[in-house]
């Protein structure tokens, strides 16, 4: 195999794509070619965003989560709204003008999901920070804009622009794991990301690459946004942004997947352990790292205790960055993933875990802490 399956793929999101369940179910493929069909259509992916001047590279901070940046949820009141037809676009208006311009989000859009409404508004009272109040009619009618990439203080910036909206009710801190977090975002779909003052976005299967439409009822040009879309296929499976829920199983179709995504060989992530070599463990992160677990509250275990405690978070996050290497002299597969750790006091400790995955002797190698 050529080198050219050297690559990183950012995130995959198999959760509601049916084009990549097909390839690993219903065509019976195996696990070496769902490997190649996955890289064949990510290189497609890296073409058209090259003739779109759109450098892959640099939407990482919008479709991997950051341990160093911010998510939030704002919230609408739909029945507030001067257009009763489709409030959802007044609302994005909103945000978009609220959003520092050289920015880069994913943004992904929905209205919350209660049928009976039993539990929003309790999850929200006990989690959101509320800028009028949480009297909407029903949590249908509640609109949601869910943002990452951010700041402190550009959350607050746009909490205080925000609330100048008679429709604005205040939004929920999605940082870190939470009922709220899994709540609000459940069915959430992606909007668009926005880099600087352009928007991408996806459009139809059977409309060309070369063009660039917009399918949203929103007019981005209008509030100075230029648009780059591609076909829905391409963004919906490389451009999606997936915030952590809680309550993850032990394996689904989005994971499994992935795991096709960057080797050709794939074994099932519950029969892997954690190995830390002696050397990574005393002179990387009981040295370098030392701070780190610190704050983790991680600092006092030993090699093999720690080797535990990361196997037993795997689950609570999605697999990102992974990536396939195939030199004349080795071939590596691994991943990024975001742990959470408790702490006594304050927020919980977040880190980026890099790890190889070694399918043939079940072991995940940790390679990074950051």
């Amino acid at each position: 195999m050529s080198t050219r399956y050297m690559t990183v793929i950012h995130t995959l999101n198999a959760r509601d794509n049916l084009m990549l369940q097909v390839l690993r179910e219903d065509q019976a493929l195996t696990d070496t070619q769902t490997f190649r069909e996955i890289q064949h259509f990510h290189s497609y992916l890296l073409d058209i965003l090259r003739t779109k001047d759109v450098d892959y590279m640099s939407l990482r901070s919008a479709l991997t989560p950051q341990s160093t940046k911010h998510e939030a949820a704002f919230l609408f009141d739909e029945k507030r709204c001067d257009n009763t037809f489709v409030p959802g676009v007044e609302c994005a208006d909103a945000l978009f003008q609220a959003l520092d311009r050289k920015t880069t989000h994913s943004i992904l859009g929905g209205e919350l999901v209660d049928d009976r409404d039993e539990i929003a508004r309790t999850l929200l009272r006990n989690s959101a920070v509320v800028a009028k109040d949480l009297n909407f009619k029903h949590p249908c009618f509640c609109y949601v804009l869910y943002v990452n990439n951010l700041s402190e203080s550009s959350i607050t910036a746009i909490d205080t622009k925000l609330r100048a909206h008679k429709a604005y009710l205040g939004y929920v801190p999605c940082t870190y794991a939470s009922l709220a977090k899994t709540f609000v975002s459940r069915h959430l779909v992606n909007l668009v990301i926005k880099q600087g003052d352009t928007v991408i976005l996806g459009h139809e299967d059977d409309r060309p690459n070369t063009e660039n439409h917009n399918l949203h009822l929103h007019d981005y040009t209008a509030i100075g946004l230029r648009i780059k879309s591609l076909q829905s296929a391409y963004f919906g499976a490389f451009l999606s942004y997936k915030p952590e829920w809680m309550l993850m199983e032990e394996s689904d179709d989005d994971l499994e997947i992935a795991l096709r995504a960057m080797s050709e060989t794939v074994a099932p992530l519950t029969e892997f352990t954690v190995a830390i070599t002696d050397n990574k463990f005393e002179k990387y992160l009981k040295t370098e790292k030392f701070g780190k677990l610190k704050k983790a509250g991680l600092e006092d275990l030993t090699k093999a205790e720690l080797e535990t405690e990361i196997r037993e978070k795997l689950r609570m996050s999605y697999l990102y960055n992974m990536m396939y290497v195939d030199q004349p002299t080795y071939q590596l597969s691994k991943f990024n993933i975001m742990l959470e750790f408790t702490r006594l006091t304050g927020h919980p400790e977040r880190m980026v875990v890099s790890l190889e995955y070694r399918p043939a002797e079940r072991v995940l190698r940790l390679i990074t802490v950051s």
